[in-house]
């Protein structure tokens, strides 16, 4: 089970992903579950660029995902009840990142914040 912590301790990157999702790229030095062997034809291994969340695919016959898995960070998925949409975003807001806002003069801001 994950280590509880709540939605403003959470990285920054690991905000952005849970809000928008995550930035997959090739994981080429992975290890696969020889488990999943005997079932799949082949597999995928992706790691996102900001949180370094990994994903395997293991691929079928027929080339549908046959199981997929996740492998996430330490603190990314322990925020229960927190982690809806509307709250990441309101995080992000709080903390200056991605979004904009407006100003009492109707004009858009956005002042990134020093991590």
């Amino acid at each position: 089970m994950p280590e509880r912590t709540s939605i403003d301790e959470l990285r920054d990157e690991y905000v952005i992903c849970r809000t928008l999702g995550h930035s997959w790229d090739d994981f080429p030095n992975a290890e696969s579950n020889s488990e999943w062997a005997s079932y799949a034809t082949a597999w995928l291994a992706l790691r996102c660029t900001r949180c370094h969340t990994e994903r395997f695919d293991y691929i079928g016959k027929d080339m549908e995902v046959a199981y997929r898995t996740y492998t996430y960070p330490d603190k990314y998925k322990g925020i229960p009840g927190e982690g809806t949409r509307p709250n990441l975003r309101g995080e992000l807001l709080k903390r200056s990142i991605l979004i904009h806002s407006f100003n009492t003069n109707g004009k858009s801001s956005r002042t990134r914040r020093k991590r």
